[in-house]
């Protein structure tokens, strides 16, 4: 744009939800206007300044809607020119938050606040039980890693929210934090749930910490990378994290290990006693319900309006986390089933040290 005297005249032009599809099928950008709910005449100088501030609102009293925003310049020019821009906009009311993450600050700090008084349980009978047998066994550590990571996630996107309902920003940091956080959780928790398929508490079987370390810390970097990607994408058709390529792929990692939880199951039930078999039938309910729900979550959400998408898909997938949380921590510190069989078992008796799978009589080896 160099020696050009004229500033340029775009136009700012406002679509609806319901156009869209047909507008993007539209060849002629310039013809796009006809469906336009608002247009806005533009003046940018054309040596690189700031132009004068530029202010509207838009408004619908059927329903919520889906608004698009683009700058067209349909001058003479042959070259295509790029533009900064900041935009702030607020909803009814002057609020940050957009309809389909209106309720977000006060359903996360009631969530939180729930999962506070958990956190306040599994640690009152991880204390009964280290008073009971002297040590928690490594599941029990791997679950309170777990829950450690979910609640330090929670409190951080809970601050993000809060300071998002002001600047309508919020604490970048906090955000990309309490998402490798939770990302990280629900790797411990898939890793704690194939580990048991495969027999890990209930079997003889030889698992390697330093194998197990390894694989996990590769599919954590890959995860991490992932989640950083899912916020870097930037798309007017993405209304939720799993929405770009990179959240599909997160979909597929997780689709990848319950092919993995299902086959060390089936090989476990195969060669176990009645006993443990029928506790593993249980089990791969549970984790099936895991690994598989946030992928049909995805597809269920698609049959409602895309506001309603975002709020229903992260409500339903917290509920699955802190629920399969709360199911492990009652499998791990009750006296019922799964300690009957596993290893957690001990003696009661003053001086009894924990049972070992391979000291059961119904515990045979594993070919």
């Amino acid at each position: 744009l160099k020696g050009r005297q004229n500033a340029l005249q775009p136009r700012l032009e406002t679509y609806l939800d319901e156009d869209w599809d047909t507008v993007l099928n539209m060849k002629d950008a310039c013809s796009r206007k006809s469906k336009a709910r608002k247009s806005t005449n533009m003046s940018v100088p054309s040596d690189g300044q700031w132009s004068k501030l530029f202010t509207g609102q838009v408004r619908n009293m059927v329903r919520s809607h889906v608004w698009y925003f683009v700058l067209v310049d349909c001058s003479a020019l042959q070259d295509s020119v790029k533009f900064e821009y900041e935009i702030s906009q607020l909803n009814q009311g002057q609020s940050h938050f957009s309809v389909e993450t209106r309720w977000t600050l006060p359903s996360n700090i009631l969530s939180l606040l729930c999962f506070v008084l958990f956190c306040g349980l599994f640690a009152k009978r991880c204390l009964a039980e280290m008073s009971s047998v002297g040590r928690l066994h490594t599941v029990i550590w791997a679950l309170a890693a777990v829950i450690a990571m979910q609640l330090l996630a929670q409190s951080l996107h809970a601050l993000h929210l809060w300071r998002y309902s002001y600047n309508g920003s919020g604490i970048k940091i906090f955000e990309a934090t309490a998402e490798i956080m939770f990302i990280l959780s629900q790797l411990v928790q898939s890793t704690l749930l194939i580990l048991i398929g495969y027999g890990y508490t209930l079997m003889p079987v030889d698992v390697q910490p330093g194998t197990v370390l390894l694989i996990f810390s590769i599919s954590a970097v890959i995860h991490i990378i992932l989640v950083l990607l899912t916020k870097a994408e930037d798309s007017a058709d993405k209304f939720h994290d799993y929405d770009g390529l990179a959240g599909k792929m997160l979909l597929g990692f997780r689709l990848a290990a319950f092919v993995i939880f299902l086959w060390c199951l089936k090989s476990t039930i195969r060669g176990a006693p009645f006993r443990i078999r029928n506790l593993l039938t249980k089990f791969g309910f549970i984790g099936t319900l895991y690994f598989v729900g946030p992928p049909c979550l995805v597809l269920l959400v698609l049959v409602f309006a895309p506001y309603w998408r975002p709020p229903l898909l992260n409500t339903s997938l917290m509920f699955l986390q802190i629920g399969t949380a709360w199911w492990l921590h009652n499998l791990f510190l009750s006296r019922g089933e799964y300690f009957k069989v596993s290893e957690l078992n001990s003696s009661s008796l003053p001086g009894g040290t924990p049972r070992s799978p391979r000291d059961s009589p119904y515990s045979p080896k594993r070919d």
